[in-house]
Parts: structure tokens; C-alpha cells; sequence
């Protein structure tokens, strides 16, 4: 007696919602440059998706591109206004780690 189960609908790749602000994951120093000399360019988790066998969707969007000791309320608002707006419930949001607790509570008090 084997037991088999079906599916009611065809399986659909789970969607996720990248939400870029900037951090260290995406920071690129320049090679000619010295010190602490960075910029920010395309979101890291691309990349890193991109050598992975991944089974789902991933949607870039891009807030700002900045060091979290530089992100401002009017950047916390977009970060919120995004998540709220979102039509995906998986969402992930790329921030720098000093004011991350700062960004977190904002988002939690505007959703």
C-alpha cells in the first residue's frame, strides 16, 4: 500500500524582496584606492544568489546606498514604506550594522 500525495496547484517558487540600503555587504573598495576609501555598488546578495542552486525568486529594490551611520529617518521611512507596500511576505532588507536596531524599531512601529 503506497501512499502518494498531490498537490492541489502547481508549486510556485517562493518570492523574496530584496531591499538594499547599503552596509558592508555592499561595499566595494577599490583596488587603487588605500584606506578606508569604498563605494557601493550592486547588492551582494545577487552575487552571492547567483552561485547558489536557489528555488526561488528574488526582486532587487534599491532604498538608498549608504553607511548605516548615515541613514536618516527620511531613509527609514522609504525602507518602511517599502516593506508596507510589498506585494511578496518574504522580505529582506541589507543594512549596516550600527544603527540596524535603530532602522529595525522604526519599521516595526510604521507596519
Amino acid at each position: 500500500n503506497s501512499r502518494r500525495h498531490v498537490s492541489p496547484r502547481p508549486t510556485v517558487p517562493m518570492a523574496f524582496l530584496l531591499i538594499q540600503t547599503g552596509g558592508t555587504i555592499d561595499k566595494d573598495y577599490p583596488k587603487s584606492v588605500g584606506g578606508y576609501a569604498f563605494e557601493f555598488g550592486e547588492p551582494a546578495v545577487l552575487r552571492i544568489v547567483e552561485l547558489g542552486r536557489v528555488s526561488f525568486e528574488l526582486i532587487c529594490c534599491t532604498v538608498c546606498k549608504k553607511d548605516s551611520q548615515e541613514i536618516t529617518s527620511e531613509d527609514r521611512e522609504r525602507i518602511s514604506k517599502t516593506c508596507i507596500d510589498a506585494k511578496q511576505t518574504k522580505i529582506l532588507v541589507t543594512h549596516g550594522t550600527d544603527t540596524m536596531v535603530e532602522s529595525a524599531k522604526f519599521v516595526d512601529r510604521a507596519a
